[in-house]
């Protein structure tokens, strides 16, 4: 009598091994280049500039605001929208979970798997950006960049931005 082995053991070791070798990063990632990175990285988590004779200068020259002698500090409030669109809606991306299953039993792929992932959280966090209630913008901001008046959309190319990649670790 001989014994055959159909439980595909070496099949579902090597797919284990994929999954726990790739990854997915999520967001504005560095191939956006550096300035759409440092508006997202400071609409995130917020900034406090401090204010110089040049910046009040600026200030002047360019939207004819005088900031006074006595402010020290220009805030910029935290508007995360990454972050805060994870917490949001961490029970959703949770349940991609179940399609572990579909890929143990090849149904997907792994690389299918992580584009899935890729794709459903990037549309999180833009329809977050487009349905969040963050800090209004202030007076000065608004000026400059009417018509739009909703913080984290201009031009567009902070949310277009907004992308995943598989990655191989």
């Amino acid at each position: 009598m001989t014994v055959e082995d159909r439980s595909n053991i070496d099949k579902i070791l090597k797919t284990l091994e994929k999954l726990s070798s790739t990854a997915v990063k999520i967001g504005i990632l560095s191939k956006s280049g550096g300035e759409i990175l440092l508006i997202a990285n400071v609409n995130e988590y917020g900034c406090s500039i401090p204010v110089t004779n040049k910046m009040r200068g600026f200030f002047r020259y360019e939207f004819g605001i005088n900031i006074s002698k006595d402010t020290k500090v220009i805030k910029i409030p935290e508007r995360s929208f990454v972050r805060s669109s994870f917490d949001e809606n961490q029970n959703k991306i949770e349940s991609y979970g179940d399609l572990l299953e579909a890929v143990i039993d090849s149904k997907i792929s792994v690389d299918n798997f992580y584009q899935i992932i890729g794709n459903a959280c990037v549309n999180m966090i833009k329809d977050y950006i487009k349905g969040g209630s963050f800090e209004p913008n202030s007076p000065v901001t608004l000026n400059h960049k009417r018509p739009k008046t909703k913080p984290l959309i201009d031009t567009g190319r902070l949310i277009n931005s907004i992308d995943f990649e598989v990655i191989y670790v």
